[in-house]
């Protein structure tokens, strides 16, 4: 039984735990073999047809699998390591940021893997939309605290919103319950229904424009980062460099993707921002 221990205590692994885990890192101990003969080495085993079919699972097809591991792209080295770890048929993964370097094909191809997947996993990820898909659990690490939340990423987010509205119904609560204080003298005015409603409304109000200046700011990010790949792109060396250009477009059409999701969410606030600033 092995034990691990951090900071703040230890924990064991069961004796019957078969663990397997992704490093975002991506290291291969020799980066000179082919996609091929890493699986062959790895699994000497396996025929040189469950070999090709296990690769081609994870997207590696035709004369993809000659290729030298050390020309690969960061999203094609990732599916390599995931198609070993899940050969091994563990019943425990450990990955740490699957979706790095991923294209939009990869990361709805390990989506479906992992939904399909019997076993426990543990992932840390920033990708939002990835953790709304595969995570029915959460911790949620902030500056302080680690919260435990037993529900998907959307859920989490709609209990959030809930409680950041019932923190300002308990704001109004103790302000009338302060009569005898200063506020107390415009305690008439904050019992009025209208004046209550448009404190509310204001707080709602002010929380859209902040995500929508937050969408625009990270829609100007990945612009300004689209326009310096596409110059990149230009250069002498990376024009000539197939496997990188190849990677290259990859990552514009992915920012391209996130343009559009955030797009979509930017005009959905904004109907939203307009409906409640008509309300009056």
């Amino acid at each position: 039984m092995e034990i691990f221990k951090n900071f703040g205590g230890e924990f064991e692994f069961g004796y019957h735990v078969k663990k397997e885990y992704f490093d975002q890192q991506m290291e291969f101990e020799n980066p000179e073999l082919t996609v091929f003969d890493e699986m062959y080495n790895t699994f000497p085993d396996l025929t040189t047809t469950k070999i090709r079919t296990l690769l081609g699972t994870f997207l590696f097809t035709g004369e993809d699998v000659f290729k030298n591991i050390k020309v690969l792209s960061g999203g094609e080295k990732g599916r390599l390591q995931l198609c070993k770890i899940f050969k091994k048929g563990p019943n425990l993964l450990l990955l740490d940021e699957p979706t790095n370097h991923m294209d939009i094909i990869g990361k709805e191809s390990l989506e479906n893997m992992l939904k399909e997947y019997k076993g426990t996993l543990i992932f840390v990820s920033h990708d939002r939309y990835f953790v709304n898909k595969i995570a029915d659990s959460l911790l949620i690490f902030e500056k302080d605290k680690v919260t435990f939340f037993d529900g998907t990423y959307e859920e989490y987010m709609e209990k959030r919103e809930k409680d950041e509205k019932q923190e300002d119904i308990n704001i109004i609560n103790k302000i009338n319950e302060k009569s005898n204080t200063e506020i107390g003298k415009n305690l008439e005015q904050l019992k009025d229904k209208k004046l209550n409603n448009s404190y509310f409304l204001n707080k709602e109000i002010n929380r859209i424009k902040n995500k929508i200046n937050k969408l625009e700011k990270k829609i100007n990010e990945y612009e300004e980062e689209i326009n310096r790949i596409q110059n990149e792109m230009l250069s002498e060396e990376i024009s000539t460099d197939y496997i990188k250009l190849k990677e290259l477009e990859d990552r514009i059409q992915e920012l391209r993707n996130e343009i559009e999701m955030k797009m979509n969410e930017w005009e959905r606030l904004n109907n939203d921002l307009e409906e409640k600033e008509n309300y009056y």
